[in-house]
């Protein structure tokens, strides 16, 4: 059920970016998914989890996947970022972290450890 069964795929990457309260979903990720047309962000308070969910049609609560370069997409949610903060004592005001991940088969998901969550400076923040 995780990157270690025989079928290991690429690590699953996200940034996120609390300073724009933007998650940059990396294409590893989305083909992980499925190549969603569609995505639902979700988190599970107890385990400190993000989690990503591929859909195919829209629902009130799904966000349009738009390939940047053909490589990632951009996900932007004060609300989100705000409660996903609120989980997570890793995660500080104007950072920008990496998230290594794994897809859960069952649930069709990718997740993200919150506590594993590496600090990394991103082009917009070097200078700073």
């Amino acid at each position: 059920m995780g990157l270690n069964d025989s079928d290991n795929e690429k690590t699953l990457t996200i940034l996120v970016n609390t300073k724009y309260s933007r998650i940059t979903v990396h294409k590893s990720t989305l083909n992980a998914l499925g190549l969603p047309a569609f995505i639902q962000l979700g988190y599970n308070s107890n385990k400190k989890r993000l989690m990503l969910f591929g859909a195919n049609n829209q629902s009130q609560n799904t966000i349009r996947v738009v390939l940047k370069h053909n490589s990632f997409c951009y996900i932007h949610s004060r609300s989100f970022m705000a409660r996903l903060m609120s989980v997570s004592k890793a995660l500080k005001k104007e950072g920008t972290y990496l998230l290594k991940g794994e897809m859960d088969k069952q649930l069709s998901a990718a997740y993200f450890s919150l506590d594993n969550a590496e600090r990394v400076l991103e082009s917009t923040d070097r200078g700073n």
